[in-house]
């Protein structure tokens, strides 16, 4: 249970999936269940995009949200990440076994003046939370593992971020 001074989780913010054919998965979404092509990049050295390579990363929007980083241009997502090549599914999340489950990470949205107060009760309970900023986003997030090694990321809209 979350202490009362903290304000809950917003909602879903996205849901990573790390796949192994990113064209048919994007297709299959898109086709199938309708989500919208948000935006997709190639990230195979490092964090900034090759603007000529492949995908690595596809971002398909679910449903536009009234949360404060749906209103700054982060709606409900559906992320597809491409496990071998993509830099970060290769590198950040370490332990990430595709052969036993295809869930990357699940993202939830939380106050940005909240940011604190989680982190603080994360670092209390021993989750040695992970901080990252995304400039692009205009976003900051912490990153843990819950017991059985899914990583859980809190993510809260936070202008400043992309002030870099």
């Amino acid at each position: 249970m979350v202490e009362e001074n903290i304000p809950p989780i917003l909602g879903i913010s996205e849901i990573v999936l790390s796949v192994g054919d990113l064209p048919a998965m994007r297709a299959f979404y898109r086709d199938v269940l309708g989500f919208a092509l948000h935006s997709e990049a190639s990230h195979t050295q490092g964090p900034d995009a090759d603007s000529t390579g492949d995908p690595t990363i596809t971002f398909l929007t679910i449903r536009e949200l009234e949360t404060p980083l749906g209103q700054n241009g982060h709606p409900q997502m559906l992320v597809l990440i491409d496990f071998r090549r993509h830099v970060f599914a290769r590198k950040r999340f370490t332990g990430l076994d595709p052969a036993q489950s295809s869930l990357n990470h699940l993202a939830f949205e939380i106050p940005r003046g909240a940011y604190d107060a989680y982190k603080t009760r994360l670092e209390t309970l021993g989750l040695a939370p992970i901080e990252t900023t995304f400039p692009a986003l205009r976003a900051r997030a912490l990153f843990i593992k819950d017991p059985e090694g899914n990583t859980i990321e809190l993510i809260c809209h936070d202008p400043g971020a992309g002030d870099a």
